[in-house]
């Protein structure tokens, strides 16, 4: 397992969460739908357009009265650092104390009409690269209720955080934008004029000896993906019948934030 995520930068585990840990969460968010009518008896309820009876805008509320949840408690972070410190065989000085400990986030995505493409504008970086590509930590999804393919999941390029070794930081948009000219795996990607997106995810690309593919981040309730935070990322829609519900949380690596710190006190 350490060799595969060393060299794909993700690994997905079933049932990590029990769920005595996860059920407590769901049932939280689900009363935050029955507040606003979106979902009643235990059935989400829809408009005439197939779609949740619920605004956009209302989901935003949802995640911001969520974000200090008591239930959110039932996760532990310890279980996560050392399955992290494992699976990266401690080189990365994860750390789950102080201002390194960072907050749950809720992922919540409606249904939408319309067909279900691989997207080609939304691939991005959450943080630059660090010089010499150094590691800057680990992202961990987690599933609160199931999401199926085409349903929302968070779409992740296996493969590419060893790709680009530069001296210097690098933004998500440099590196995108070097990707794009040296890589036909990404200029395929990025490209709107790329036909049968949905195909790509059977795409299998290779840079020098990296192998790349698109992977879809679906499971059921407690399964969790953990992810190198150097791996391109893309949002896609859900075309399913349910909300997408998740949650994310990401540990750093003390060093790179210490780096990071340097660098934005130098630019000044």
């Amino acid at each position: 397992m350490q060799k595969e995520f060393e060299q794909s930068g993700i690994i997905g585990l079933e049932g990590f969460f029990p769920s005595s840990s996860i059920d407590p969460i769901r049932q939280r968010v689900y009363a935050s739908f029955e507040n606003r009518g979106a979902r009643t008896n235990g059935y989400w309820q829809y408009k005439k357009n197939d779609l949740i009876d619920l605004p956009d805008s209302e989901v935003k509320f949802i995640r911001k009265e969520l974000k200090e949840t008591d239930e959110l408690q039932l996760l532990d972070h310890e279980n996560l650092i050392d399955l992290a410190s494992t699976l990266t065989k401690n080189q990365m000085d994860l750390n789950s104390s102080g201002d390194e400990k960072s907050p749950w986030q809720f992922l919540i995505t409606l249904p939408t009409n319309g067909q279900w493409v691989v997207p080609y504008s939304m691939w991005h970086l959450d943080f630059p690269r660090l010089p010499h590509n150094q590691p800057t930590g680990l992202q961990i999804f987690t599933f609160l209720d199931q999401v199926e393919p085409k349903g929302g999941g968070t779409l992740v390029i296996a493969g590419s955080h060893r790709i680009l070794d530069c001296q210097n930081f690098m933004s998500s948009k440099e590196v995108k934008r070097r990707l794009n000219k040296q890589e036909h795996f990404f200029a395929k990607l990025f490209s709107p004029k790329t036909q049968n997106r949905e195909n790509l995810l059977l795409d299998k690309g290779r840079s020098g000896d990296v192998d790349l593919s698109i992977i879809e981040l679906t499971g059921n309730p407690g399964d969790i993906y953990l992810i190198d935070l150097r791996l391109f990322h893309a949002v896609s829609s859900n075309t399913s019948n349910r909300p997408r519900l998740m949650l994310t949380n990401r540990f750093f690596c003390q060093k790179s934030i210490n780096l990071w710190q340097r660098h934005v006190s130098a630019q000044g």
